[in-house]
């Protein structure tokens, strides 16, 4: 017999969408922006070179559903936007536009040159090293006084536009992106973030789940040692168990120490496993960096 006083099953609406290809116009409140190529794409979005209003070349970035609920990736959208709109500096990339279409979210950001990854797998001179952590350590500073943490600062979402100094050097500016899992504080000393990334993993979110300014900290010594040393302080494919059990030794740490000269000395205490062990802010780590030998000669 049927019970009648239960409802029917509900059955989840799905919204059919399609991903833009090249030659594709997506359309805001703004105008148009036509896709030109596809820069790069991964499993929570990916990024377009698109020429937009006024023939302006932006790099537009889709927010990836990844059979997320339409609610979850809109809230995700709706809060990077809402970072990208506040947190106005010269080391963090510009929004021009943020807009829906075809149910999919975009933002329309400065169109930058390439990521540091693009960089990496050979030793760095540790001039240029320091130059990229200073502009590096001003832009986290400048979250962290607004009380907001990145949590996710692996060199995919460090973009550099390309420039020369007086001498003809190389003089990349920094441009942070990508505050899609960044969280705010909201005056407490740690947050639970709902996402980390296994690579870049703090030593404390394996041991309490939470994350904090220092955090960000050890993600950018991270970073340091990469480009001091050509190669990641935690080495590529290894199985989450055995990268758990090395960042809990302090196995990045370590490997920073056992490089022998000052800049190594530095990046280790950026990779203490203990938080209140690791410089408290980024503008300690500066203080410390610029008279280092290699910057002071520059």
């Amino acid at each position: 017999m049927t019970d009648r006083s239960l409802p029917p099953l509900a059955v989840p609406a799905t919204i059919p969408v399609r991903f833009p290809d090249v030659g594709a116009t997506l359309r805001s409140a703004r105008g148009e922006y036509q896709v030109t190529s596809i820069i790069g794409s991964g499993e929570f979005g990916a990024v377009y070179e698109c020429v937009g209003p006024f023939d302006q070349v932006y790099a537009v970035k889709m927010v990836r559903p990844a059979n997320r609920p339409y609610a979850e990736v809109r809230d995700e959208w709706s809060r990077e936007v809402q970072h990208l709109m506040s947190l106005r500096h010269p080391n963090v990339v510009y929004i021009f536009d943020a807009f829906e279409d075809g149910h999919l979210f975009y933002f329309a950001l400065e169109r930058c040159d390439y990521a540091l990854s693009s960089l990496l797998g050979h030793p760095m001179r540790e001039g240029f090293v320091i130059e990229i952590a200073r502009q590096l350590l001003a832009a986290i500073q400048f979250l962290h006084d607004n009380d907001v943490v990145h949590d996710d600062l692996h060199p995919g979402n460090v973009l550099l536009v390309h420039a020369r100094d007086r001498h003809g050097q190389d003089s990349p500016t920094v441009k942070l992106s990508d505050f899609g899992i960044s969280s705010e504080l909201r005056g407490m000393p740690s947050i639970r973030p709902n996402l980390v990334h296994h690579a870049v993993m703090a030593p404390e979110i394996i041991a309490t789940g939470y994350t904090s300014k220092q955090s960000d900290i050890y993600q950018v010594g991270l970073l340091l040692f990469w480009m001091l040393t050509g190669e990641s302080a935690v080495p590529g494919g290894m199985p989450y168990p055995q990268l758990m059990q090395s960042v809990s030794e302090g196995l990045p740490r370590q490997r920073a120490e056992a490089i022998g000269t000052p800049l190594g000395a530095l990046i280790a205490k950026m990779l203490r496993r203990r938080e209140q062990f690791r410089y408290a802010t980024a503008r300690e780590v500066w203080a410390d960096l610029r008279v280092l030998p290699s910057w002071r000669d520059e």
